[in-house]
C-alpha cells in the first residue's frame, strides 16, 4: 500500500504548490495582557469528514500581550485556536486583517488538562474592526436567529407536533439576510436550512440528498454544507446495502475489494448520479466503516488506496490521506503514534529509544486491582525475556507520586512512564479500559493490537512470533 502512496507524492506536492500559489495572506492581530508571553496557534480542518486539525500559523504575544499572526488562505476559511478552557473560532477571508479581542486567559485545571476527552468551550472570538457585511458578523447574527427557531422546531418535533410551518420560519429569517450577497454566507444559509428540515423530519434523507446534493457543486470548505452532508450520508453503506439495489455493497467491499464494483453498485442509486458526489460518499462510507466493525478493515484500506490512485479531485486526495492516517495508527503492521514521556527519575523516554527490541506496551493505573495483579506477572516475564522484550508501562495517574511510590515499594525494574505531559496519548491508543496491552516489533510497527495480557497466554503467542520471525 505504501508504494501506491509514494508513486503519487509528486502529484500531491504539485497540488500543494498550486494551492499555495493562489493563497493570500490574512493578518490576525490584537492585544491580550492575560496571554502575554504565550504562543498562539491557529488551525483549520484540512477536511470536514475526518476533522483533521492542520496548523496554519503561530505567533508569540509580547510582554504587553500584543500579537500578530499571519496565515495564508485561498478562500473563506474557518479558523480556530485552543486557548486554555476555550476554543476560539472565526472565519477569515483572503487578504484581510482581523483585530481580535481574545477572552481572558483561563487555564485548564489539572483534572481538565489530564482528561483527553475534556471539551473546551467554543467561543466566537470578538473582532473589533468588522462591519455588518463581514462574514463573521453575518454568520454570528444569522446563527443567533437561526438557533432560536431551530431549538423551537426541534422541541416541537420531539413532542409530536405535526403542524410546524418550517418554510414560513425559514422565509422570515431569509427575508432579513437575503440582501447580503457574500457567496460563503449564501451557501451557509442554504445548507443550515436543509439541516433544519432534515432534523425536523420534514424531509427524509433521500429527499434531502436530491434537493441539496444531487448535481450541486461540492463545497468542501463550507461548514454548513459538510455538516448536512455528514448527517445525510452517515453510515450510508449500511443503509443502502439493505435495499434491493444496494445489497451487493458488502460483497463489493469485503469480498471483491473492488472500487470499480462498488462504484457500479452505488451508481444504481439515482441521487449519486454525479461522480464527484459519489466519490465523496465513498470516502465518507469508508471512514465510517472503520469504526463500526461491519467491514473488513484490510478491504477498506484497499478501496481507499484504489480511490487515491484513481481520483482526479485534489480534495479527495487530502481526505484519503487523512482517513488513512487516522485509521491505521493502531492497525497491525503500522507504526503507532510516537510519544515522549517522563519516567520516575524525571527523564524523558521516547518510543524510539526501544527500536531494535520487542516492546510490550501497556496502559495501567496504580489504583487498578487488575493492573497490580498483573504487575507481578510482568516482572516474571521481564526477568525471563528482557534480552529481547522491553516492557513499557504507561501510568495514567493524575498524581505522578503514585507511580514513584509503587516503584519504591515493589522494586519493579522495567520501564514505567507517566502520561502527564502528553495526556492525548490516551486518544492516540484508544484506551478505554485498564490494563490495555500492545506488542510492537523491533521495526517499531505494531504486531498485536491489542495484545493479550500476561494472564491470556501472551508468552505463548510471543514465543510463536519469535519463532516465525527467526529470532529463536
Amino acid at each position: 500500500m505504501d508504494k501506491i502512496f509514494s508513486k503519487s507524492i509528486v502529484f500531491v506536492l504539485l497540488l500543494m504548490c498550486a494551492s499555495t500559489a493562489i493563497a493570500q495572506q490574512v493578518n490576525l492581530t490584537g492585544v491580550s495582557k492575560s496571554h502575554a508571553g504565550e504562543e498562539i496557534v491557529f488551525y483549520h480542518y484540512s477536511d470536514l469528514i475526518t476533522m483533521t486539525e492542520e496548523e496554519l500559523g503561530r505567533c508569540k504575544a509580547d510582554n504587553n500581550g500584543a500579537f500578530s499572526c499571519q496565515v495564508k488562505v485561498n478562500e473563506t476559511t474557518y479558523l480556530f485556536s485552543h486557548l486554555g478552557i476555550y476554543r476560539i473560532y472565526l472565519f477569515v477571508e483572503p487578504g484581510k486583517t482581523y483585530n481580535l479581542a481574545l477572552p481572558n486567559k483561563e487555564e485548564k485545571n489539572e483534572s481538565q488538562r489530564l482528561n483527553p476527552f475534556f471539551r473546551e468551550t467554543d467561543l466566537f472570538v470578538g473582532i473589533t474592526n468588522i462591519d455588518k457585511n463581514d462574514i463573521n458578523y453575518l454568520t454570528n447574527s444569522f446563527d443567533l436567529a437561526f438557533n432560536e427557531k431551530f431549538d423551537l422546531i426541534i422541541n416541537d418535533t420531539y413532542k409530536g407536533k405535526t403542524n410546524i410551518n418550517v418554510d414560513s420560519l425559514i422565509n422570515t429569517i431569509e427575508s432579513r439576510y437575503s440582501p447580503f450577497k457574500q457567496p460563503y454566507f449564501g451557501t451557509y444559509r442554504y445548507y443550515r436550512y436543509g439541516l433544519l428540515k432534515q432534523l425536523a423530519y420534514i424531509q427524509k434523507a433521500r429527499s434531502t440528498s436530491e434537493h441539496y446534493f444531487l448535481n450541486k457543486p461540492v463545497k468542501y470548505n463550507n461548514t454548513a454544507f459538510m455538516e448536512l452532508f455528514n448527517l445525510v450520508y452517515d453510515k450510508y453503506f449500511i443503509f443502502f446495502s439493505r435495499t434491493e439495489k444496494g445489497n451487493a455493497v458488502f460483497k463489493n467491499i469485503s469480498q471483491d475489494k473492488s472500487l470499480s464494483a462498488l462504484k457500479k453498485t452505488l451508481a444504481t442509486d439515482d441521487v449519486l448520479a454525479n461522480d464527484t458526489l459519489k466519490e465523496l460518499v465513498i470516502l465518507k462510507g469508508v471512514h465510517d466503516g472503520f469504526f463500526d466493525d461491519k467491514f473488513s478493515r484490510s478491504a477498506l484500506l484497499i478501496i481507499l488506496d484504489s480511490l487515491y490512485f484513481t481520483t482526479k479531485i485534489p480534495e479527495h486526495l487530502i481526505i484519503v490521506e487523512n482517513i488513512r492516517t487516522k485509521v491505521t495508527h493502531l492497525l497491525s503492521g503500522f507504526v503507532p503514534a510516537p510519544f515522549e514521556l517522563y519516567n520516575s527519575k524525571g527523564n524523558l523516554v521516547k518510543l524510539d529509544d526501544f527500536k531494535g527490541k520487542y516492546v510490550y506496551l501497556n496502559f495501567c493505573t496504580t489504583s487498578s486491582y487488575t493492573c497490580l495483579q498483573e504487575f507481578t506477572l510482568l516482572q516474571k516475564l521481564y526477568e525471563k525475556h528482557k534480552q529481547q522484550l522491553e516492557i513499557v508501562t504507561i501510568c495514567v495517574d493524575d498524581n505522578k507520586e503514585d507511580m514513584s511510590n509503587l516503584l519504591k515499594n515493589t522494586g519493579y525494574d522495567w520501564t514505567f512512564l507517566n502520561y502527564g505531559n502528553k495526556p492525548e496519548i490516551i486518544k492516540d491508543f484508544d484506551i478505554r479500559v485498564y490494563p490495555t496491552y500492545f506488542l510492537i516489533g523491533p521495526d517499531k510497527k505494531l504486531i498485536l493490537s491489542p495484545a493479550p495480557s500476561p494472564q491470556e497466554d501472551f508468552e505463548i503467542k510471543f514465543f510463536k512470533i519469535l519463532r516465525s520471525r527467526g529470532d529463536i
